[in-house]
């Protein structure tokens, strides 16, 4: 979830706007310390939840160094993280900046806010109520198993100005893909054109409305390739909030060149704090992949090695859904609380494979290597 914040005044929104300064000023912070939780209580996917980080629940979680700026006493303060990458709730200390906030002498707060996004506006809407402005790319950058960094936007309140629950204000598609290509990059957009990207206007009740720049298309760019394997990978985009009311069309780019098309008519409600799955695509192809399966007892496992041919590609699947490249870790720990695991590996062009220690193994087939 890390990324900087940067802020900038905005007159005016959904017509010509003026820019001025906003001025850092030297204050004593009413408050040095404030508290934070993230709400996923009202998430309507059954089989997720959320995420900006993943943990082990598939929940939203803080990452080390977190920036978020609050605001409603007359003035924007900036707060960084005290915790540690996964933690769910923790203090936010005081980094000693804050600005004035233009649009204090015009509003009354009802409450304290504070908002967590890629970059930010402080914007006063026409209704004389303050918000801020971020920008949801249309280009987003694959995670594995997330969706990319830059692409997310929180927004908490508080009624004592030092205890905040955030919620998210996105909504995110999954697809699933199995086959034998890697991905270059997939590229998704509403049949009826809807705008699945844009700069938005988040007012301070979390609504979200089109500013400028609106995109129909999200492109998710897998950088060098994402290999598919005959176990679904999972994709995700963040998207705008809404129902693409005559369905999707997904293009699939590979590394080789080719192209997988997909497309459905039937509508998808994207909903806010919501991870939308779709079922698995299969993209065709085969592949004699070379498999050995692996069964240990304990909270800790040495990884498999391989060595093979310059083309040796593969993953490895711990048994608690998550996976990893072959060769990328030296060892696994297990957070799930399961006494015993089956590990499954896939690989081509691998002419060995060993382990550091045998400790809390118990079985290795290795039948179809």
């Amino acid at each position: 979830m890390r990324r900087s914040i940067f802020y900038l005044l905005v007159a005016t929104l959904l017509a010509s706007c003026t820019q001025d300064s906003i001025s850092e000023v030297q204050i004593d912070s009413a408050v040095n310390k404030i508290y934070a939780s993230i709400d996923d209580s009202d998430y309507a996917d059954s089989d997720d939840g959320t995420r900006v980080e993943l943990n082990d629940k598939k929940q939203t979680v803080w990452t080390a160094g977190d920036q978020i700026m609050k605001f409603g006493d007359g003035y924007l303060h900036e707060f960084v993280f005290d915790g540690k990458t996964g933690d769910r709730n923790g203090s936010f200390s005081y980094t000693g900046t804050s600005y004035y906030d233009p649009y204090a002498g015009s509003t009354i707060y009802d409450q304290y806010y504070a908002v967590y996004l890629a970059d930010a506006a402080v914007a006063q809407f026409n209704d004389l109520s303050p918000g801020f402005v971020t920008t949801l790319p249309a280009t987003q950058n694959y995670k594995d198993q997330s969706y990319g960094l830059n692409t997310n936007a929180m927004l908490g309140t508080s009624s004592n100005g030092s205890d905040y629950k955030f919620i998210n204000l996105m909504g995110y598609l999954r697809l699933s893909l199995t086959g034998n290509k890697s991905v270059k990059s997939i590229t998704i957009e509403g049949n009826n054109k809807e705008y699945v990207a844009a700069q938005v206007y988040i007012h301070s009740s979390g609504q979200l409305i089109v500013r400028s720049n609106p995109s129909t298309t999200i492109t998710l760019d897998c950088g060098d390739g994402v290999q598919l394997t005959d176990v679904p990978t999972e994709f995700y985009f963040t998207i705008l909030p809404q129902t693409l009311s005559k369905g999707i069309t997904v293009v699939v780019n590979f590394t080789d060149g080719t192209v997988f098309p997909k497309s459905t008519s039937k509508s998808i409600t994207i909903n806010r704090n919501t991870i939308q799955p779709m079922k698995n695509f299969n993209t065709g192809g085969e592949v004699s992949w070379q498999t050995v399966s692996i069964v240990h007892k304990g909270n800790k496992v040495a990884a498999p090695r391989f060595e093979g041919s310059s083309a040796l590609t593969g993953y490895i699947y711990w048994g608690d859904d998550f996976m990893s490249d072959v060769n990328s870790l030296f060892s696994y720990s297990y957070l799930d609380g399961m006494e015993t695991h089956t590990i499954t590996t896939k690989t081509m062009n691998a002419l060995s494979i060993s382990l550091d220690n045998c400790r809390g193994i118990s079985e290795i087939d290795f039948s179809n290597f």
